[in-house]
């Protein structure tokens, strides 16, 4: 539970930036490694920028398919024309364990 917390205080505290910019969402998938195993995860994703050709801070949250798990996440994106590359720190909770992520996707602003 106090990684929980702990968890959902650091995306607060990093989210501060994105309420000031132009935020914009995406969606994708991702290949998720750690905590003993490895999974493919679709989700979505809420970038603190919307601007091409920059990096962001995302905010998301992905469903693993192999494990049947909800992995909420906090991470880095490049965005490029409509499309993103990202790498996330999640928490599984089917796992209750944290993991790593790399996804692509789409993108709008």
């Amino acid at each position: 539970m106090k990684r929980i917390v702990v968890a959902s205080g650091l995306a607060l505290a990093l989210s501060a930036p994105a309420l000031q910019a132009d935020p914009s969402l995406g969606f994708g998938i991702s290949y998720v490694f750690g905590g003993g195993s490895s999974d493919v995860a679709v989700g979505a994703r809420v970038f603190s920028d919307d601007e091409p050709q920059e990096g962001a801070v995302s905010l998301g949250v992905d469903y693993k398919i192999g494990s049947q798990s909800v992995r909420p996440n906090i991470g880095a994106a490049y965005l490029d024309d409509d499309v993103y590359g990202d790498v996330s720190l999640g928490y599984d909770f089917g796992a209750k364990g944290v993991d790593f992520g790399v996804g692509l996707g789409g993108w709008s602003d």
